[in-house]
């Protein structure tokens, strides 16, 4: 059954939102290259449509796969973040490599068509992505970029030299892969998953802020590092099913309930008066 005239998944329209907007920066770039070559002329129109026609073909062609594809909304979720990364990490490929910026233009648009095409040939046919694993997937991919950026921050700190920042960049396409990686043998609560990238994330960051007014060098991302391990670990902790039922909850679930109540009620004569006592209150 199909989910409406226009397609066959509740994902597809963000799909072919994301291939538009991937061909309209792309093809941007690349006309830019283009321009480039000719700095004399006066009407420099490449940019403009290298946008144009890229965002054309690549719209056109994911509106054809979204309606004869079902393309679910988690997969669709995943397929936008996959193209972000993708793109971030072939700039830095192409920065690394010392690319011209037509090289460097053609590597992100490369990679970005590979990390979506990497997702949908993934989870084509599996049904509808938990949202449980599309959480799990970009809460790794988060916490790889912003492990590796604290480590590098490290490393450029106490270096005498620069460093190169590629790695990082690099981080969220394979935080993405090592992800997916984890949903086969994991399945997480996306509430939990939540927790625990908002709380170690959160935690980071206050340190982060507050080191970088009180303190300088490597002490900074050392301790925003620190915060974000430990918190992670008490957070893991404390969010993990201990395996044992607690008394509160073997209460809530008692067929039998009995506990002491102060009583007050008419008493007297014509009821006129009020008597008070200690009652039990029995619940079935």
């Amino acid at each position: 059954m199909r989910y409406s005239r226009f397609s066959a998944g509740p994902g597809g329209p963000l799909l072919a939102f994301t291939e538009v907007m991937s061909g309209v920066v792309s093809g941007a770039l690349i006309g830019a290259s283009y321009d480039e070559d000719n700095p004399g002329n006066e009407r420099r129109n490449n940019a403009y449509t290298g946008a144009v026609v890229a965002g054309l073909t690549l719209g056109t062609g994911a509106t054809l796969y979204q309606y004869y594809n079902a393309v679910e909304r988690n997969e669709s979720l995943l397929a936008a973040g996959a193209a972000t990364s993708g793109f971030i990490a072939g700039l830095a490929i192409a920065d690394q490599a010392e690319m011209s910026s037509r090289g460097a233009a053609w590597t992100s648009l490369a990679a970005t068509q590979a990390g979506i095409i990497t997702v949908l040939a993934v989870t084509n046919g599996g049904g509808d992505v938990s949202t449980g694993d599309a959480a799990l997937v970009g809460m790794v991919s988060l916490y790889a970029f912003t492990l590796t950026g604290l480590t590098q921050g490290i490393m450029d700190a106490s270096a005498s030299g620069g460093t190169e920042w590629a790695y990082t960049f690099l981080a969220p396409a394979v935080g993405m892969g090592l992800g997916g990686l984890l949903t086969m043998p994991l399945e997480m609560d996306s509430a939990r998953v939540l927790k625990l990238t908002l709380v170690p994330l959160g935690v980071g960051s206050i340190m982060l802020s507050l080191g970088a007014i009180l303190a300088d060098g490597t002490t900074v991302p050392l301790t925003a590092l620190a915060g974000i391990i430990t918190s992670f670990a008490l957070t893991f902790l404390l969010t993990s099913d201990p395996g044992m039922e607690t008394e509160r909850e073997g209460l809530r679930r008692a067929d039998f309930q009995a506990m002491p109540v102060p009583v007050v009620m008419a008493a007297g004569r014509d009821k006129s008066s009020l008597a008070a006592g200690p009652g039990l209150l029995v619940r079935f």
